[in-house]
């Protein structure tokens, strides 16, 4: 898990079956991260310019969507206040 800053939302125009109904987000992690951006799922309601704790648990697709696999690394678990 990391510290990230919300930039803007990702529009797609075809999304996988497990991502639709979904928000996606492009976040700029912290420093010390390794990363510019990356795409993030967000389970929690964040907005463009929250900064969010962000990560990618394993086993996420199946504990939280009820998915055996899905097409994402990172999701939004958080925002910070």
């Amino acid at each position: 898990m990391y510290l990230a800053k919300v930039i803007s939302p990702v529009v797609c125009t075809v999304k996988h079956k497990s991502l639709e109904g979904k928000r996606l987000f492009l976040i700029q992690p912290m420093a010390g991260h390794g990363t510019e951006y990356e795409i993030a799922i967000d389970y929690v309601g964040a907005g463009p310019g929250d900064r969010v704790l962000a990560g990618g648990p394993p086993g996420a697709a199946k504990s939280i969507f009820g998915l055996e696999r899905a097409p994402f690394k990172t999701l939004i678990m958080g925002v910070v206040e």
